[in-house]
């Protein structure tokens, strides 16, 4: 399995509002209701940014992500179907330059995702979802990144109880070997996503002494922490497939 990561910014022009409504009404109906697209999907979903987070920084101004799209695939060769289908370029392409800024997109192909907590009943629970993009140490190998990531770091937090009791569920999404060969120069090595039953449980995880105590010092050992972006979502829209 292949999945497609989409950081999305909206159209200078548009605001929030009318962002999330044309992505919600008429951008995702769009690829559910053409076949020849949908054939090549396994799951697609939609991640809205929370209209509460766009307070956190400022970032109704523009300078943030507003969402992101997330897109299974059975292989590298169902991902190429799908881009080059005809009905993308004729319709979907277009759609997109409607309220997107395509130039802003930031995307990359991982594999299927590391499950570390939880599970589907546990994400369903959720009112909030964190999504967060991250960098390696500059003097860190790709190879070396994903080790400590996978497997000490996913360990923290499945071992340390006021951890592990805060997230409802948290999955890592690995940056694939062939999208690094793609462009060597994209500045993110993964996307960890983590479910929380509300804001308030987000802020108290993030904010408590187990985060900055056990999690933090960690994370210096690996990631270029200045680097990492994150937005606060709504629970996924599912538009196409299952669990």
């Amino acid at each position: 399995m292949l999945k497609l990561v989409c950081f999305l910014h909206r159209k200078a022009e548009l605001d929030p509002t009318e962002f999330h409504g044309h992505w919600r009404d008429r951008h995702g109906p769009l690829i559910a209701d053409r076949p020849t697209l949908a054939q090549h999907v396994v799951r697609y979903e939609q991640n809205p940014r929370l209209n509460s987070d766009y307070e956190r920084d400022g970032s109704s101004e523009i300078d943030e992500f507003d969402g992101a799209t997330i897109m299974w695939f059975e292989s590298l060769a169902a991902y190429h179907a799908y881009a080059m289908d005809p009905v993308y370029e004729a319709e979907i392409a277009p759609d997109e330059a409607r309220f997107l800024d395509r130039a802003r997109t930031t995307w990359f192909l991982s594999h299927e995702a590391e499950r570390k907590i939880g599970d589907a009943a546990s994400e369903a629970r959720a009112e909030v979802k964190l999504l967060a993009l991250l960098k390696r140490r500059s003097d860190l190998s790709a190879e070396a990144f994903h080790a400590h990531w996978s497997g000490p770091h996913g360990d923290l937090f499945r071992n340390t109880p006021a951890l592990a009791d805060t997230i409802l569920a948290y999955q890592q999404n690995h940056r694939a070997e062939l999208d690094y060969e793609r462009d060597p120069e994209f500045p993110f090595d993964g996307m960890a996503e983590q479910w929380y039953a509300s804001l308030d449980a987000f802020y108290a995880g993030a904010g408590g002494a187990p985060f900055t105590e056990v999690v933090v010092p960690d994370e210096e050992r690996f990631m270029d922490r200045a680097a990492t972006r994150f937005i606060l979502c709504e629970p996924p829209r599912v538009v196409l497939g299952g669990a």
